[in-house]
């Protein structure tokens, strides 16, 4: 893995400081990306670290995510406008990149992409987007994700396709926008599955 000591060190110390409440996600999202890991044979060291910083930029304010993803020439969509928090995780990428010389692009791809999805997921990434969600504390939101959890030890892939049924039936229901990058991440998850012998 292309991450120093000192590069994780401050990784680390960045997310002591963040509120409470965020710690405690991050760790439970710690938990399940490692479990995740060891059951799919993902480098656990790259899951455990993508875990602990990816919410590096959870608690930024939405003018300062789009000023950010401005500066680091991330694309802003109408969408990512009305709603600047589905930033969160392509600027904390980004600024992990930047001011702490994370270079590992398998964990930033797989923060980048850790709220929506995107096409062309890879396993680590599919185990962090998947743990994010399986933290006890979102079961309110998440009525379904003991379901969600019980599928992700054995097939992430059909774990994706079960959140984000679930996910996009309810935004539709409430009658919210459904990010194109969720509905990019079904599809391709769908075409693995029926792809499998």
């Amino acid at each position: 893995m292309a991450v120093t000591e000192a590069t994780w060190a401050r990784i680390v110390e960045e997310m002591a400081k963040l509120p409470e409440g965020v710690r405690r996600h991050i760790e439970e999202v710690r938990q399940w990306c490692v479990e995740l890991a060891k059951a799919h044979h993902i480098d656990v060291a790259k899951a455990e670290l993508a875990a602990i910083a990816h919410d590096v930029c959870r608690t930024v304010k939405a003018g300062d995510l789009l000023a950010m993803a401005r500066e680091y020439g991330i694309p802003v969509t109408n969408l990512e406008e009305a709603f600047p928090v589905f930033l969160h995780g392509p600027v904390g990428a980004q600024a992990l990149k930047r001011r702490y010389a994370l270079a590992d692009e398998e964990i930033l791809n797989a923060i980048a992409c850790h709220t929506m999805g995107r096409a062309g997921m890879t396993p680590l990434d599919k185990a962090l987007f998947l743990a994010d969600k399986l933290d006890p504390s979102k079961v309110s939101r998440y009525p379904f994700i003991a379901e969600v959890g019980r599928l992700a030890k054995g097939d992430l892939d059909a774990a994706m396709v079960c959140f984000v049924d679930h996910q996009v039936k309810a935004f539709l229901d409430q009658g919210d926008l459904v990010h194109p990058a969720m509905l990019a991440a079904r599809n391709e998850a769908i075409l693995a599955k029926r792809k499998q012998p």
